[in-house]
């Protein structure tokens, strides 16, 4: 009986997934197994990573959740059935998962490439914030999160290890504020309150200036987004983002590496033929990236800072990375994802410490779970 490629492709595909539910479960030696898929232009192997018959994601891409070695990533479990939810570490040496809590996990806090993962967990009734060694898997309650302040969003830990910021919302505001918790004083303080605006996306900067980027988006129709950054000491400096700057963001964006440049997209711009923009505050503009050929949606910048990556809404769900100052990207490979209106369907792609992988979400299985395309030696020389 002869079956065709697509149909071979997916029972391939089922069937691998299959094995690496059981040897997760089982806790048993696992291996990342043959990958499912070969780019044909990029040379990109795609493997699918720590297999579960729950709905999981890569979580957000902008500040990769993987350890400054390129090793450990974490995946986010939704519950699913009588199957808890939670947080678990897979290793992309040989494929292997270790939980880190199970429960109802919201987004980590954004700790780019840090030895730790960021996170909160009701513990005894009390919000925590905790984290989580990813080589040892040692947890540790870092402080308590007071619940008369307000819904704690993710949040964001600097990268000396000191700040906590974190937008929170009161139950009868219209509007998130951003707090700053000083982890060696063990005192609060209050960052932004911007009446008629809603403070989102709060990503600490990388290169030591204790910056949080900030995304704005102003009430009650979202008609203006604007990007700021905020020091410790709560000042606020803005992007050349949005009118007149540029078209309106998408809210996708990212520092570029240890730099004080943002990366982010917008709209499409018809005039200059480009959606994905540098800018650094004090500038009068941003800067286009790229050739102009598609419209970008998700973005995130590699760890070495000079690298972007981003995935696009042509047919295919396909991802990009181009090279800062080059001008040049190149199709890594389609992640083949379909949106189904929820953020586990969106590829929210990201490129490990070591340059050796993109992770991304996908449906394309069936349910969302989280693939890595590892790259072809010496394909990024290209760009």
């Amino acid at each position: 009986m002869e079956v065709d490629g697509m149909r071979m492709l997916h029972i391939l595909h089922m069937a691998c997934s299959m094995l690496l539910v059981v040897t997760a479960a089982t806790g048993g030696e696992t291996t990342l197994g043959e990958p499912i898929e070969a780019d044909s232009k990029s040379g990109a192997q795609v493997y699918l990573l720590g297999a579960n018959g729950r709905p999981a994601d890569n979580i957000y891409c902008e500040q990769p959740y993987n350890d400054p070695t390129g090793r450990w990533i974490a995946i986010r479990y939704y519950p699913k059935g009588e199957q808890p939810g939670g947080i678990s570490v897979l290793d992309l040496t040989d494929g292997s998962r270790r939980d880190v809590f199970t429960g109802k996990p919201r987004f980590p806090a954004f700790h780019a490439w840090g030895k730790h993962l960021y996170f909160q967990q009701t513990i005894d009734g009390k919000l925590m914030l905790r984290r989580c060694c990813y080589e040892t898997l040692e947890c540790n309650d870092v402080a308590q999160l007071p619940g008369e302040m307000g819904w704690f969003s993710y949040g964001t830990v600097s990268q000396d290890l000191r700040y906590f910021a974190v937008c929170v919302t009161q139950k009868e505001a219209k509007h998130a504020k951003v707090h700053l918790l000083d982890f060696q004083t063990g005192k609060w303080r209050l960052l932004l309150d911007k009446p008629g605006y809603h403070a989102k996306h709060e990503q600490f900067s990388l290169d030591g200036r204790n910056r949080v980027l900030i995304q704005l988006n102003k009430l009650p129709d979202i008609k203006q987004v604007l990007l700021g950054e905020l020091t410790v000491d709560g000042e606020e400096f803005l992007f050349p983002a949005d009118r007149p700057h540029t078209p309106r963001p998408t809210g996708h964006e990212s520092w570029i590496g240890t730099s004080d440049r943002i990366f982010f997209s917008t709209r499409y711009d018809n005039e200059k033929n480009v959606n994905i923009w540098t800018a650094k505050v004090g500038e009068r503009q941003a800067v286009p990236v790229g050739d102009g050929k598609q419209s970008f949606g998700h973005v995130s910048v590699s760890r070495c800072g000079r690298y972007w990556i981003c995935d696009t809404s042509e047919k295919g769900i396909p991802i990009y990375i181009g090279k800062f100052g080059s001008g040049t990207c190149k199709r890594l490979i389609f992640s083949r994802t379909v949106y189904d209106n929820k953020q586990w369907s969106h590829a929210h792609p990201y490129m490990t410490a070591d340059n050796q992988w993109v992770v991304f979400n996908s449906t394309r299985g069936g349910h969302a779970q989280v693939y890595g395309a590892r790259l072809k030696p010496g394909w990024l020389d290209s760009l």
